[in-house]
């Protein structure tokens, strides 16, 4: 499953200087990017820019990678090329308080950027704070990235052309409130400035915390026929289905009992037709119960089926003829 984030232009994010951000509670799961949230969402800016040029990544669901800081997964980002920093956009009704945070994690390690803004009492009329800070995350492991541990190299910047107008030191996020005043604003966190591929996961800001895990599934199973002769083959079909009712078109196992027997794979993996439907032609020389199983796989958990019993009528036995009696052998 792949998709495409949300596109933020500049002057969205310059509307969210203004609003001061709703506040949540608790662990929100999610099966994609999007967070259905207007103060906590994905987006991707330009690494040395933040309204600079900027390509949108492509995204899916991974297991771990390494052990995932919240669950099973973490949401993997392909950038398409070098120069996008993509990661949470999170709003914040005070600079001195701001929590945005996330972890993340890179194979072969990844480079990131952190840009902030924020009106404040000492920035003049249609002026905003602007910080940025450049991020490593090794490979090997989860980095936990905090903005507020992190020091920002801060400068004015002029709302109307988005232009430095004069720098301003460098300084973490309370450090700068306590001698530019407390203000509200925005930052946006994120990873693959050089091009190359990470995962996120346990993207927190606004009182919320959002962790990615996999999508629910459906398995369904039918047969030609429930009744059947000893030995006749039957057709077992399945197919499997997002919440959606959207074939996905995931490999499956068939898998058969006797009633109230062991369940036992029958054959390998079956990779459905064009339609998404996984079919198997099996004798069945006794009533016997199928059902399919749906591995585990990136995007989500196994699953099963519902069984469908297929009745085989055995034959009466042959009547074994009557044995001969002595009076008989005389006669």
């Amino acid at each position: 499953m792949r998709s495409t984030l949300t596109v933020v232009v500049a002057t969205a994010l310059l509307v969210a200087l203004g609003v001061g951000p709703a506040q949540a509670d608790g662990a929100r799961t999610l099966t994609g990017p999007s967070t259905g949230d207007p103060d906590v969402f994905l987006t991707f800016v330009g690494c040395t820019d933040l309204f600079g040029t900027s390509s949108a990544p492509a995204s899916r669901l991974n297991l771990g990678p390494y052990a995932a800081p919240l669950g099973r997964r973490s949401l993997g980002l392909m950038p398409t090329g070098a120069g996008t920093a993509s990661g949470p956009f999170v709003r914040f009704g005070s600079l001195a308080g701001v929590d945005s945070s996330l972890s993340v994690a890179s194979t072969t390690g990844s480079q990131g950027v952190s840009h902030i803004m924020s009106i404040t009492p000492s920035s003049p009329p249609g002026t905003a704070w602007a910080g940025r800070a450049a991020l490593t995350a090794p490979p090997g492991s989860w980095t936990e990235v905090s903005s507020a541990a992190l020091t920002y190299d801060w400068s004015l910047v002029d709302l109307s052309t988005l232009a430095p107008v004069s720098p301003a030191g460098s300084a973490t996020p309370a450090a700068f409130a306590a001698e530019h005043g407390d203000g509200a604003g925005f930052v946006v966190t994120g990873f693959g400035c050089d091009g190359r591929p990470f995962n996120l996961d346990a993207v927190r800001g606004c009182g919320s915390t959002f962790d990615f895990e996999g999508i629910a599934l459906s398995t369904t199973v039918s047969v030609d026929r429930q009744q059947a002769a000893p030995g006749e083959k039957v057709s077992v079909s399945g197919r499997v289905t997002d919440g959606g009712g959207r074939v996905t078109g995931d490999p499956l196992v068939l898998e058969s009992r006797a009633p109230g027997g062991v369940w036992s794979p029958v054959g390998p993996a079956v990779l459905p037709d064009r339609s998404g439907v996984a079919q198997v032609d099996v004798p069945v020389p006794d009533t016997t119960e199928f059902r399919w199983h749906r591995p585990e796989s990136q995007y989500a958990d196994e699953g099963w089926s519902d069984a469908v019993t297929v009745t085989v009528d055995q034959p009466a036995p042959a009547p074994t003829p009557a044995e001969s009696t002595p009076a008989a052998a005389k006669k």
